[in-house]
């Protein structure tokens, strides 16, 4: 592997890393869906109505994973067929994550002591937002817009990769000071968003490359 080959994969590679984590939870959560589990208030609201939850796992692992790799120069030069089926598989895995995990938020009932209503109101302004921007990012590239494109899908990825980063924001916490308060938990998971988007804002800003597209 060449040294402008590692670097075209560095950043790709590092998302790739942090989508394990929630891929590897939401893999999980799906055997423990299946056959006859045991309920407990923590799947209760799941066995209750799966299908969200099944649709929002695969949804959402989809579009970590996939949307990845649109990040990857050399993929995209050199398999430019695959970086576009592969985007158009992106950005409707993207929407199916939105829609569910807003169905979720609103409509599961959230065991006590699990979810304050910051939180509440975050999953709903995060699960909307990360709609909208795939909306916005969807009709960008259909008016060839393609900085508009790249911009909006850009904030759309980093506001559905926040479940990785709120595991690299909350372990230190646990680790290091103990078991979270349900605010303190809320802000923290707040704030793993808000460094994706400022990640995202700087991705942008730092390569606003005009020929970018990920569908």
């Amino acid at each position: 592997m060449t040294s402008t080959t590692r670097m075209h994969w560095r950043f790709p590679l590092a998302l790739l890393a942090i989508s394990a984590i929630p891929f590897a939870a939401g893999i999980a959560r799906l055997a423990g869906l299946l056959g006859s589990p045991q309920v407990n208030a923590g799947n209760a609201r799941f066995l209750a109505a799966p299908f969200p939850v099944v649709l929002h796992i695969m949804g959402a692992s989809l579009f970590s994973l996939l949307g990845a790799l649109q990040f990857s120069t050399g993929l995209r030069l050199r398999y430019p067929r695959f970086h576009k089926i592969s985007g158009r598989i992106v950005a409707l895995s993207g929407l199916i994550a939105a829609l569910s995990g807003l169905w979720m938020t609103v409509v599961y009932p959230i065991p006590t002591g699990l979810q304050g209503d910051l939180l509440y109101v975050v999953r709903v302004l995060v699960s909307t937002s990360m709609l909208v921007s795939i909306v916005l990012a969807v009709t960008a590239v259909m008016r060839r817009e393609i900085g508009k494109h790249r911009a909006w899908m850009i904030r759309g990825y980093a506001l559905g990769q926040g479940a990785g980063t709120q595991v690299v924001v909350l372990l230190p916490w646990m680790l290091f000071i103990g078991t979270p308060s349900v605010l303190q938990r809320d802000v923290l998971m707040t704030l793993a968003w808000l460094i994706n988007l400022c990640i995202g804002e700087w991705a942008i800003q730092r390569q606003p490359e005009k020929n970018f597209s990920f569908i």
